[in-house]
């Protein structure tokens, strides 16, 4: 999924000559065999990178592509809401600890606690392509800072067969645990809306994780809740 995502970025990138694209490590393999005309950095602590990068070169589109790790790690302490970067989070909830799903699988807190104040953030996925180069498109023409966070699934950490990449995720977005939707100016809007709304059970029973029932009882009162409260244009 993570792959996925930087092939998207890449494409979305290719027509402009004024982009520079900070990674982590864990990309560069990847990027050395693109053939893609985009400049490229790789640096552990890619935040602080284009934080340089967007001081140094402010004619330049800085966009961060760094993994949930690195972004919950780093991004806070060196990212202001003055910074002129587009960072892109590929979300594979590897920092999260996959495995303990009773932690809600999307925290708004995560996403929006220091980010409030910035000129664009969104929720994105690689199942939903159009979703996310539309966001993609939108973010690149504003300007301060921007915040993508794309769910990225990851067979190797959620043990699914990885031809089932895009079906896993649009689960995810299906039962509302990723929901898509971006905060602007105008505020909160879902981008979105399932055509069918898959209860929490089956995108758990997908990836073969047993919680009882009490506990997905609740989880799923919760996604229910957030659910409202998104189309009321509401984060919670």
């Amino acid at each position: 999924g993570s792959v996925l995502g930087l092939k998207f970025v890449l494409q979305a990138l290719e027509r402009l000559d004024n982009a520079i694209l900070v990674t982590a490590p864990g990309e560069a393999s990847f990027l050395a065999k693109s053939g893609l005309r985009v400049s490229v950095v790789n640096s552990r602590n890619p935040a602080a990178t284009a934080r340089g990068l967007a001081a140094a070169q402010p004619d330049k589109l800085i966009i961060v592509y760094a993994g949930d790790g690195f972004t919950e790690m780093t991004l806070p302490s060196v990212l202001g809401i003055k910074e002129n970067v587009l960072y892109i989070c590929y979300n594979n909830l590897g920092y999260a600890l996959l495995n303990k799903m009773q932690r809600r699988i999307h925290d708004a807190d995560f996403v929006h606690h220091f980010l409030r104040k910035a000129s664009y953030v969104a929720t994105a996925s690689v199942s939903y392509y159009e979703d996310f180069i539309a966001k993609l498109k939108k973010a690149s023409s504003l300007k301060g800072l921007r915040f993508i966070d794309l769910l990225t699934p990851c067979p190797a950490l959620w043990d699914y067969e990885p031809s089932y990449t895009i079906e896993i995720g649009r689960l995810a977005t299906e039962s509302v645990l990723w929901p898509l939707y971006e905060i602007t100016e105008s505020g909160v809007a879902v981008t979105k809306v399932p055509s069918k709304f898959e209860p929490l059970q089956n995108f758990l029973n997908s990836l073969k994780i047993k919680m009882p029932d009490q506990e997905v009882q609740h989880e799923q009162e919760l996604l229910t809740k957030r659910w409202k409260a998104l189309n009321e244009g509401k984060l919670i």
